[in-house]
């Protein structure tokens, strides 16, 4: 049995998955939230329009755009502005702004079912197909069923595409929206899984955890990990034979290396060290549909990627007694999608982790400082 059928077994049978909830198929935030919400999600209700708005570009629009085949960021930088307290009429001009860059999906010559769907691990022109196939199979069963069964296959790719596929994803899960998290899926079946990565997180972890971890892979500091596109450079430093996940528990694991990861960001304002601050809060809220071992999986992506920008030095940031401000007027105009997501990724972070200092770095970072 090769890979791909070995996929399609699980699938069908749905080892793993987390059993679903009945009735939180047609959920669209607004409506009463199912009891498998991602914890401490955001509670104010989507608007009707905000929530039109991400249908219509979900279905339109492609998740990459040329000429540097870049991420879509629309549905999560619409979803972050709402989240950051921003009515509907600014986000509805940064949409209508931010969409002109876009390309349309390209249309679907076959269909996907639950026997086939592994067949389009990697293939990107099946997107629109694998969208279709979520989509259906969320309205079927619910959306805890089909990402608590398919997601586990898939988290060894996270990532891929600077992690945008499971930003997406995540920010489908916190705010409830089926069609996103649809598109989420796709995204990240068109990318494919990470043999690689998961060889990494399967083997023994090393002694050292959290913030002491990333800090020992300056050692491995090499140029030439830092050159090229990003799923090239952070393959090439998963393929380092030493590398091993982090010791300690999953939960403690993510809590400590989210934080060492907003330290990286804060002395280095790196673009790719701010999607490890992004990409960590997209992780947990996904964590708990990710499958066993997901410790392992999250601190050995984060590794690669921190060995992908370079392995810069970062120094602890002192603890914080109360958050700072975030700039949510200047939030509201700007045409900018990673301040929206960083902002929001801070908050969001700072709120889980009862950590003050992810809004401040966020607030220093966007007043240039």
């Amino acid at each position: 049995m090769n890979r791909r059928e070995l996929l399609e077994l699980v699938a069908a049978v749905g080892l793993g998955s987390r059993s679903a909830v009945a009735g939180d198929a047609g959920i669209e935030r607004g409506a009463s939230r199912s009891t498998g919400a991602a914890p401490g999600a955001p509670s104010r209700p989507l608007p009707a329009t905000l929530v039109s708005l991400i249908h219509e570009h979900g279905d339109r629009y492609a998740p990459h755009y040329p000429p540097d085949d870049n991420a879509d960021h629309g549905p999560m930088a619409y979803l972050a502005m709402h989240g950051l307290g921003i009515d509907f009429g600014p986000i509805d001009a940064f949409a209508r702004r931010y969409r002109q860059k876009l390309v349309g999906q390209s249309p679907s010559s076959t269909s996907v079912t639950a026997g086939t769907w592994a067949h389009h691990l990697g293939r990107r022109d099946s997107y629109a197909a694998l969208r279709a196939f979520y989509a259906t199979d969320i309205g079927t069963r619910g959306w805890l069923a089909t990402v608590g069964q398919y997601l586990p296959l898939l988290i060894s790719g996270w990532v891929k595409d600077a992690f945008h596929p499971l930003i997406r994803l995540g920010y489908g899960i916190e705010f409830e929206v089926p069609s996103e998290i649809a598109s989420g899926l796709a995204y990240l079946t068109i990318m494919g899984d990470d043999r690689q990565l998961a060889t990494v997180a399967a083997k023994s972890p090393v002694d050292t955890p959290g913030r002491a971890y990333l800090e020992s892979l300056q050692a491995w500091r090499d140029p030439v990990m830092a050159e090229g596109r990003f799923n090239s450079r952070y393959q090439r430093a998963s393929r380092v034979a030493a590398l091993r996940p982090a010791s300690g528990s999953a939960e403690a694991t993510l809590k400590d290396i989210s934080r060492a990861a907003l330290e990286v960001f804060d002395a280095t304002h790196d673009f790719f060290a701010l999607h490890l601050v992004t990409s960590s809060h997209a992780f947990r809220v996904c964590s708990p549909w990710a499958g066993p071992g997901w410790g392992a999986v999250y601190s050995a992506g984060i590794a690669s990627a921190y060995l992908a920008i370079g392995a810069p030095e970062f120094v602890a940031l002192p603890a914080a007694a109360t958050s700072a401000l975030l700039p949510v007027e200047s939030l509201s105009k700007t045409t900018d999608e990673h301040d929206i997501k960083i902002a929001y990724s801070a908050l969001r972070q700072s709120e889980a982790f009862g950590d003050p200092a992810f809004v401040g770095v966020a607030v220093r970072y966007l007043a240039g400082g």
